[in-house]
């Protein structure tokens, strides 16, 4: 008997598991960082600080578009968490440092007030 992880009943393999629930917290993380990008503090007074907050949000939400295909892929089996190992990592790795590039542009964005 195959006992059931916490994750849309998918079959407990700890390092699937992780991984899909890791993917899981990144993307509400992801979420967040839009919001604290949709304050009146972080609103644009320049033209460099517009480009830049649009490149961010474009690539939050490639990023939240990128780790949904993986989910997606684990759930339905069609991806194995040994295939989807790296990725998973290099996802994990653009997210800390999108992070600090919104909490970057977020310092930039209350100068200019």
């Amino acid at each position: 008997m195959t006992a059931i992880g916490p994750v849309s009943g998918v079959p407990r393999n700890s390092g699937s598991d992780s991984a899909l629930l890791r993917l899981e917290r990144n993307n509400q993380s992801l979420l967040s960082l839009e919001e604290k990008l949709k304050s009146y503090v972080c609103e644009p007074k320049t033209r460099r600080l517009y480009d830049r907050m649009e490149t961010i949000k474009q690539s939050l939400q490639n990023l939240k578009n990128s780790n949904l295909e993986i989910i997606r892929a684990l759930k339905d089996h069609s991806l194995f968490y040994e295939e989807a190992k790296e990725r998973i990592l290099q996802q994990l790795e653009t997210y800390k440092t999108l992070e600090l590039k919104v909490l970057e542009y977020i310092g930039m964005a209350k100068l200019h007030c």
